[in-house]
C-alpha cells in the first residue's frame, strides 16, 4: 500500500494532499488566535505595549490567511 494520496475529483487542486492543507489551515488559524489574544491584552493594559509588533504581524497574517483561502482552500471546495 503506498502513501500516495488518491486522485482528486476536484479540478485545479493546488495542494492535493489533505494533510498539508489541514496543517496550513491549523498553522494560520492558530497564529490568528495567538495574535488576536496578544492584541486584545495589549489594548486592555497600558503597561503592556507591543503594538509596534502586532500591527505588522496582523497585516502579514491577514495577507497569508487570504492567500491560503483563495489559493489553497477555495480550489479544494467541490463545485456543482
Amino acid at each position: 500500500m503506498s502513501n500516495t494520496p488518491a486522485p482528486t475529483e476536484t479540478p485545479n487542486v493546488v495542494i492535493e494532499n489533505p494533510n498539508y492543507r489541514r496543517i496550513a489551515n491549523i498553522v494560520v488559524g492558530g497564529l490568528g488566535i495567538v495574535l488576536g489574544t496578544v492584541i486584545v491584552v495589549d489594548g486592555s493594559s497600558p503597561a503592556f505595549d507591543v503594538s509596534q509588533i502586532t500591527g505588522p504581524a496582523s497585516a502579514g497574517l491577514l495577507y497569508l490567511g487570504s492567500a491560503l483561502g483563495l489559493a489553497v482552500t477555495l480550489p479544494n471546495i467541490p463545485r456543482r
